[in-house]
C-alpha cells in the first residue's frame, strides 16, 4: 500500500511537473507574468535627444508602398480640406474590387491594390483621377491562411519603383511584375512557403515587400530564411537570415551610424540585420501569442525602434546602436501586459508622442502616447473609435475603422479633438487597409471596392 501511495504521489509530481514546465513555454502564461521594465540611463538619454519628426515626401512620390514613402504612415506633402463636417468629401469615383485586407499604393497617377476573385488572386493597376481600371494580373491562389474566416484576399500591399511593381499574396506568392505601356508582365516569382520550408500562417502571409537599393525583402518565416533578399532584377537570392517563425509585420529599412539595416518583426522576435549580407547582428525577443506581431517596426530618425503587439503583450522601445560593422539593440523600456499594444494597425509618430490603436479586436481605442515612456497621456483617448487604421497627414490623423467609418482628428498631444466622423462610407466589420493621401485625393478600400475623395482645398 505504501509502495502504491508513493508511485502516485510521485506520478502526480510528474504530471504537474510537465504541465508547468509546458505552461511555462506558454506565450501567453509568460506573458501573463511579466513585469514592467525601465532603464533610467537610456530614457533620460532618450528625454534629451533632439528626435525629428518624419519629414513627408514630396507629393511626386506619391505613396509608392506600405506605409508610404518613408514606411512611417505619413501622407506626401500637400494640403487637404479638413472643414469634413460643413463641407464633406465628395466621391469622385468606386470601382468593385474583391476581397483583400492590403492597402492602396498611389504613385504617378496611377493606383495599384490585390484582391481575390474567385479562385484567384489579382493585382490590379487603376487610373488614380478616374478609377478606370488600366491593367490587371490574375494567378491562381490557395487559400491566404489555415483560418477560413478571414481568408478572403491578399493582405500586403504592393511595392512600386518606377515600371516595377512587387506583391505578396495571400498564400504566399512573391511577383515581380514588370509593366511596359499598360501591359504587365511577370519577370519572376517565388512560392515563399514551399521554396523556403516555412509555416502557412493562421491568417496568411501578410508581409509588404520592401526595396531596398536592388533588393526586394520579404519575411517567409522559414528555417534558415526568417528573411529573404532577392535581386530586384532577376529574382535570385541574395542571402538569407534566421530561423524564425512568421508573424504578420512588414520589414523596413534605416541607416544605423551609417550602416544599412533591415529590421524585420518575426512571430517571435525583432531582428536587426545587416542590408549587405544578410547576417542577423542582433535578436530582440518578443514571443507573441499566436505569433501575432502584426504592427511595423517604427523607426524614429535612425536611432529609436518602436514595436508593439497585442495578444497580452505590450511595446518597447529599442536604441539601435552601432558597434563596429554590426549594429545591437539597447532596451530603453518594456511596458507589458497593460501596455500600449497594436493589434493590426501600426501607430504614427509626431513630437516625441505616439499616435496609434491599443487594444485587440472588439475593443480598444486611439490613444496618444508619450515615446519615452510608452505611458499613455492622461485623458487622451477615444475608445469610441474602436479598432482602426491610421495615417499622419500634416496636423490631422486620419483614420478608417474596422466598421467602415472615416474620422479626422487633430495629431496633437495636449488633448483629443475629433474634427469630424463619416458613419459608415464602407461596408463590412474588419475594414483593415489603411486610408491613403496623395495630392488631396483620399483613397480607402474594403472587401467590394475601393472609393476615391476630394478633399482638395
Amino acid at each position: 500500500m505504501k509502495a502504491r501511495t508513493i508511485l502516485l504521489v510521485t506520478g502526480v509530481a510528474a504530471v504537474i511537473a510537465v504541465a508547468v514546465f509546458v505552461a511555462a513555454r506558454t506565450p501567453w502564461v509568460r506573458s501573463w507574468f511579466a513585469r514592467n521594465s525601465e532603464n533610467p540611463a537610456e530614457i533620460e538619454r532618450a528625454t534629451n535627444a533632439a528626435l525629428t519628426n518624419h519629414r513627408p515626401a514630396d507629393a511626386a512620390a506619391g505613396y509608392p508602398q506600405w506605409r508610404g514613402a518613408g514606411h512611417a504612415g505619413v501622407a506626401p506633402a500637400g494640403s487637404f480640406r479638413t472643414d469634413w463636417d460643413q463641407n464633406p468629401p465628395k466621391q469622385l469615383w468606386r470601382t468593385p474590387v474583391g476581397g483583400g485586407y492590403g492597402s492602396c499604393a498611389v504613385v504617378g497617377g496611377r493606383l495599384y491594390v490585390q484582391d481575390r476573385q474567385g479562385e484567384n488572386e489579382r493585382v490590379v493597376c487603376l487610373d488614380a483621377e478616374t478609377g478606370r481600371l488600366v491593367w490587371e494580373h490574375s494567378y491562381p491562389s490557395g487559400q491566404a491562411g489555415k483560418d477560413r474566416t478571414y481568408a478572403i484576399g491578399p493582405r500586403a500591399t504592393p511595392t512600386v519603383t518606377g515600371n516595377w511593381v512587387f506583391t505578396v499574396g495571400g498564400a504566399g506568392k512573391l511577383l515581380a511584375i514588370e509593366v511596359t505601356g499598360d501591359r504587365p508582365g511577370v519577370r519572376w516569382e517565388h512560392d515563399l512557403i514551399a521554396e523556403f520550408n516555412a509555416d502557412l500562417p493562421q491568417w496568411g502571409v501578410a508581409c509588404s515587400p520592401l526595396l531596398l537599393d536592388e533588393m526586394v525583402v520579404v519575411q517567409p518565416g522559414g528555417k534558415g530564411a526568417a528573411v529573404v533578399a532577392f535581386d530586384k532584377a532577376s529574382g535570385a537570392v541574395k542571402w538569407r537570415a534566421g530561423s524564425n517563425p512568421p508573424g504578420y509585420s512588414s520589414p523596413v529599412a534605416a541607416t544605423i551610424g551609417g550602416l544599412e539595416t533591415v529590421f524585420a518583426f518575426l512571430g517571435d522576435a525583432l531582428l536587426a540585420v545587416r542590408a549587405s549580407d544578410g547576417k542577423v547582428m542582433s535578436e530582440y525577443k518578443w514571443e507573441t501569442e499566436y505569433k501575432g506581431n502584426i504592427a511595423t517596426p517604427l523607426v524614429i530618425d535612425n536611432e529609436y525602434v518602436f514595436i508593439s503587439s497585442a495578444y497580452n503583450m505590450g511595446c518597447a522601445l529599442l536604441r539601435a546602436e552601432r558597434k563596429g560593422d554590426e549594429v545591437a539593440l539597447v532596451r530603453v523600456y518594456e511596458q507589458r501586459r497593460s501596455g500600449f499594444a497594436n493589434h493590426h494597425a501600426t501607430s504614427v509618430y509626431k513630437d516625441k508622442h505616439l499616435f496609434g490603436i491599443d487594444g485587440t479586436q472588439g475593443s480598444g481605442g486611439l490613444k496618444c502616447v508619450a515615446l519615452m515612456t510608452g505611458k499613455a497621456v492622461p485623458d487622451w483617448e477615444a475608445r469610441e473609435i474602436g479598432q482602426a487604421s491610421l495615417i499622419l497627414a500634416g496636423e490631422h490623423l486620419i483614420l478608417q475603422t474596422a466598421r467602415g467609418d472615416l474620422c479626422l482628428v487633430e495629431a496633437s498631444p495636449k488633448e483629443y479633438t475629433l474634427v469630424s466622423r463619416l458613419k459608415k462610407v464602407l461596408t463590412g466589420n474588419n475594414n483593415w487597409a489603411t486610408p491613403t493621401l496623395v495630392n488631396g485625393r483620399l483613397y480607402v478600400r474594403d472587401e467590394e471596392k475601393v472609393i476615391c475623395f476630394d478633399v482638395r482645398p
